[in-house]
This record gives C-alpha cells, structure tokens and sequence, in this order.
C-alpha cells in the first residue's frame, strides 16, 4: 500500500534533490517606488523627480547618470535619507526611510551610511583625522577610531596629511578626505555624488578603485556622475532625464 504523503506535513519542506537548485537572488537593499520630488508650489513647481521605480540589489554598484538638471543628485540626495520624498516610498534594508522621524533618520544615516557630498561637507575647524574620526564616532565606532581614520587616509594617499586642517589642503585633498571619511567604517551603503570631480586623474584612479573594492566586499555603491568613463566603468548604469528613468543597463 502506497503511503498518503499528505500524511506527514514535513515533506513539503524537504528539498527535492532531484531539481538543481535556483540560482540564488540578489536581496535587494534599496526599494524605491513612485518617488516623486517637487520644488515649490502652484505655477513656480518644479519637478526635480517624476514617479522613479529602483531597485538596488546588496552589494551592487550602480551609477546614476544624466544631463545637468536631470534629477541625478536629487535622487541621490533621497536614496541617502538627506532630502525626503514628496510621494512615494523607499526602504532600504527593511527600513521605509520616507517615514522616519528626523532624529530617527539621522541615527540610521549614521550607523549605515557613507555618503561623499560635492562640497566635501568638512568641519574647517577638524583635521583630516579628526574629520574622519567624527564619522566613526558617530557611526557608534568606540574603540580604534584614530588607527582606523589613519589607515582611511593612507589608503587614499593621504597619511601624511591626517594633521592639516580643510583650509591647508587643496580642493582634490579635501575630497579625498571626504572619501576616507565615508568609507572608514565599511558601510553598507554609500551614495558618492561626483566621488572625482575635484581630482586629476591619477588621484581619480585611486578613489575609484578604493569604491570599487567596498563594493567588491559588499557595501552597495550609488555614484552619482556625469563622468563618462567612471559611469562605464561601474557595473550598471542608470540614466535620467527630466527627472525620469530612460534607461537601465547593465554592463555586458
């Protein structure tokens, strides 16, 4: 007599080793849907965001390009919890960022993220450490942050300089502090708005490979650029106009 399988709900769990297994899927870290950014209201509206859909697996790294205007660092700005969404959602790692109080916000912003903003964003009255320090402490790092914001530093050709205040460095310096800064810690997420701008193209090298190398141990890397070649050289390339997505590709 044949047995009823029924009869034992726990074969349902057994894997049937019989089927190759599926390829496993990415998680994806960051969920966006519908954002939708306006500046202004009434006749003077701006649109910087229309109903944008992303997703964003873990350890990926994508860079978002477009035309000056196109939203590219609005965007960017949302993805890291700096400026919020007028409509729609996004979760990044679970946690639906659109509804987060302030405070809430700027805790998950530090224990999470590494952003490199445009302007470098540097205390002037902080050395290069010190800058980098900041960033650990307040990621909750307690112990070793001095070795660890020196070793930031020297990984972007900088050790010398940990003891220079923003002002004694020069604008391609001060940006590679800002990097050290946010990848000190390993994030799990980084938005680098114009990562090289301020930087030739030897010092360029070095900064891409260092996001390069986060990403290869797992850190998602958003770049946000109008450089041709960095925007080729990342994995998959999404590109907006007027505050939409008009292509999404990924590097053969």
């Amino acid at each position: 007599m044949h047995s009823n399988p029924t009869a034992d709900p726990t074969l349902i769990l057994r894997p049937d080793r019989s089927v190759p297994p599926e390829p496993p899927v990415p998680t994806a870290l960051v969920d966006a849907r519908g954002l939708t950014r306006v500046w202004g209201t009434g006749s003077t509206a701006s649109t910087a965001l229309d109903h944008v859909d992303l997703t964003i697996g873990a350890g990926e790294m994508v860079a978002i390009v477009g035309p000056s205007g196109s939203g590219k660092s609005t965007l960017g700005a949302i993805v890291a919890g700096i400026d919020r969404p007028t409509a729609g959602s996004l979760v990044i790692g679970g946690t639906r960022l659109d509804r987060m109080r302030d405070d809430a916000l700027a805790r998950w912003r530090a224990r999470n993220l590494g952003i490199v903003f445009q302007d470098f964003s540097l205390i002037p009255t902080l050395t290069a450490a010190e800058n980098v320090e900041l960033g650990l402490e307040l990621a909750g790092v307690r112990r070793h942050r001095r070795a660890q914001a020196r070793a930031a530093l020297d990984r972007v050709g900088l050790a010398r300089m940990g003891n220079r205040l923003p002002a004694q460095l020069s604008g391609g310096e001060q940006q590679r502090v800002a990097v050290a800064r946010a990848v000190a810690r390993q994030p799990a997420l980084l938005v680098a708005d114009e990562p090289t701008g301020s930087l030739d193209s030897h010092n360029g090298e070095i900064v891409f490979g260092l996001i390069r190398d986060l990403a290869a141990t797992g850190t998602t890397v958003v770049l946000i650029t109008h450089d041709p070649v960095l925007a080729a050289a990342a994995p998959r390339m999404v590109s907006l106009v007027d505050g939409r997505i008009v292509d999404d590709r990924v590097r053969p």
